[in-house]
């Protein structure tokens, strides 16, 4: 039987939004928008919901658009302590 341990904290991914172009609209291309971009956090916070709400915040400080976020990974004590993290904190991975 194995031993589950619950997770200290968790990676968020964040899809942002293509970058808009001068006149306010996506670029188009030849027939498609640009592709988003992804963006990793550690967040050093148990629950997956409140963890997502810590990555809007800090993306909502940097201005980015996340059109998506996501808990992809538990992390665990030792992973939050080599990371560097306070309980609470979110930072880019």
């Amino acid at each position: 039987m194995t031993d589950k341990v619950s997770p200290a904290g968790w990676v968020v991914q964040a899809t942002i939004a293509a970058p808009l172009t001068e006149g306010g609209s996506q670029w188009l291309g030849t027939t498609a928008p640009s592709a988003p971009a992804f963006q990793y956090f550690n967040v050093a916070i148990a629950a997956p919901d409140a963890a997502i709400e810590a990555t809007a915040k800090q993306l909502a400080e940097a201005e980015a658009q996340a059109v998506e976020m996501r808990v992809v990974r538990p992390l665990s004590s030792a992973e939050i302590v080599a990371a560097g993290l306070k309980s609470g904190e979110a930072k880019p991975a």
